[in-house]
């Protein structure tokens, strides 16, 4: 597996290709400053995977390579991988504080691995075959991948095809006999522009009507045709200089990006979905179940990271033994533990696939992300609270280390705690003030993975009502005959069971 250095030569053997960023060019993505903090969460995840003390977690044996490989390289094969997947997601949340970048990709791949199968199995195209062959690439060359969903979709009331600007879905514009070519966007794509490889999926399930939005297939951010804007954050003012990476709060960040796929070609060695519309469904079905899963225990990474911030600050100020804190405290964690919970389950409570790979339960894993929608939040409210408003006023760190204002701001703020500075204290709420106000991780709690309507939308796709309502029925005694719904109540369990052996 790559190292460090290995990882940033790589993306600097990469052809340029045009990335902007407030009117302007970026020229090397490695250097500037706006991706700085980015760039550090990748380094960092290349810098676990080879630690002893990561490698259970970070790692896994592939059986397309017979070696070692980083595990956002593998597809989910087992429960156990789920697992994997969930404290992994968990533990770097704790970690970083911000996006690994590496996730969608990992999903795409999970995703891409059984709807391959399926659609070579059903309809002869030797996509399962194709998909392989880049995946064992891919492993071999320990590269990032990352996944481009999203599109900007226009006017939501009209449906791709019904669309006055055709381009606000991705789509295919033309079939060559050596591949085919794409026009159009994706958005929010977090991490893209420190990614070698993007897994382009369509946004949702289409009709026979927008067919040529029904597309997957595996394209270097390098290629050309392809356009980068990177998209702003409210602390991306904050780098350059040590003094405003202080007032960045964190050591590590994320990025995301508007796509611009201007007649970007792909060759047909690269395509798994084109034009095949009718498993769009389904391969949105196999990424969501573990990009949910996923996003359940990312989110509880960053709550935990939170509540232990938020804990510091509380004895920073003298104020841990109040009632009302510890409270709020343990509110905050077992909102986490909610979230880790339900990601465990979600892999538990999964299926083996006939190609091998392990599909966790859907209910389960978007449920999980619906709380996620919604925990994060009450969390940033009594961090922000505990904290108190300083977390949003505090000095400058300029001014803090200036010789003149600097001892008496040193004198005025120091915490109530032996040895701890004023500079400490400032790290701590810029922290806080960035997980909950100034990142893009409350964004991702509240988006990412799908908004709650959408989490809502699949959690009903996956529920039997009528089978609820008939257990409700015996319950109440409106219906008589309990026999049938008993057996069915327990033979659903049995299938349950049988499906998972």
């Amino acid at each position: 597996m790559k190292s460090v250095s290995e990882y940033l030569a790589s993306l600097r053997a990469r052809r340029p290709f045009p990335i902007w960023f407030r009117g302007e060019r970026i020229a090397d993505p490695t250097t500037h400053p706006a991706l700085a903090r980015s760039l550090a969460t990748v380094c960092k995840v290349y810098e676990l995977a080879q630690d002893p003390a990561w490698q259970d977690l970070l790692t896994t044996e592939s059986p397309l390579t017979g070696g070692r490989i980083n595990f956002y390289l593998s597809p989910l094969l087992c429960r156990e991988h789920a697992w994997q997947k969930t404290r992994l997601a968990r533990s770097l949340g704790q970690v970083l504080g911000a996006c690994t970048h590496r996730c969608t990709g990992s999903e795409a791949i999970a995703g891409l691995f059984p709807l391959t199968y399926e659609l070579e199995a059903e309809r002869g195209v030797p996509v399962h075959r194709r998909f392989l062959d880049w995946l064992a690439d891919v492993q071999r060359e320990d590269l990032t991948v990352t996944a481009a969903l999203t599109d900007p979709k226009g006017d939501r009331r009209l449906k791709p095809h019904e669309q006055p600007e055709p381009d606000v879905y991705l789509h295919i514009v033309a079939r060559r006999e050596d591949g085919i070519v794409l026009r159009g966007a994706k958005v929010n794509q977090t991490g893209v522009l420190l990614a070698h490889e993007m897994l382009v999926l369509p946004t949702a399930t289409v009709e026979e009507a927008d067919r040529a939005c029904a597309v997957a297939c595996a394209v270097p951010t390098d290629a050309p045709g392809l356009t980068y804007v990177l998209g702003r954050q409210p602390h991306d003012a904050r780098c350059g200089d040590p003094d405003e990476d202080l007032d960045s709060g964190r050591r590590f960040g994320d990025h995301q990006a508007l796509i611009l796929f201007e007649d970007v070609f792909v060759p047909w060695q690269r395509v798994f979905l084109a034009g095949e519309w009718e498993y769009s469904g389904r391969l949105v079905d196999y990424f969501t179940a573990v990009h949910r899963l996923t996003a359940g225990a990312c989110k509880a990474g960053g709550m935990t990271l939170l509540t232990g911030a938020t804990w510091l600050a509380a004895r920073y100020i003298g104020v841990e033994r109040a009632g009302h804190v510890r409270e709020k405290v343990a509110e905050m964690e077992m909102g986490a533990e909610t979230l880790y919970a339900l990601s465990l389950a979600a892999g538990q409570e999964g299926h083996s696939h006939p190609s091998g790979a392990w599909i966790p339960d859907a209910l389960l894993a978007h449920t999980g992300k619906y709380l996620a929608t919604r925990l994060p939040f009450e969390a940033a409210r009594y961090a922000r609270e505990i904290a108190t408003g300083w977390g949003e006023t505090a000095p400058a760190a300029a001014d803090l280390h200036h010789p003149e204002l600097g001892p008496r701001i040193e004198r005025l703020l120091r915490p109530a705690v032996e040895g701890a500075t004023a500079e400490d204290r400032l790290r701590l709420v810029r922290l806080i003030e960035s997980l909950t106000r100034g990142s893009n991780w409350s964004a991702f709690a509240l988006h990412g993975g799908g908004n709650p309507e959408a989490s809502r939308l699949m959690a009903l796709r996956q529920m039997d009502l009528e089978h609820l309502s008939r257990v409700a029925a015996v319950a109440c005694g409106i219906e008589e005959d309990e026999a049938s719904t008993l057996a069915e109540v327990a033979g659903r369990q049995g299938r349950v069971e049988r499906r998972r052996d």
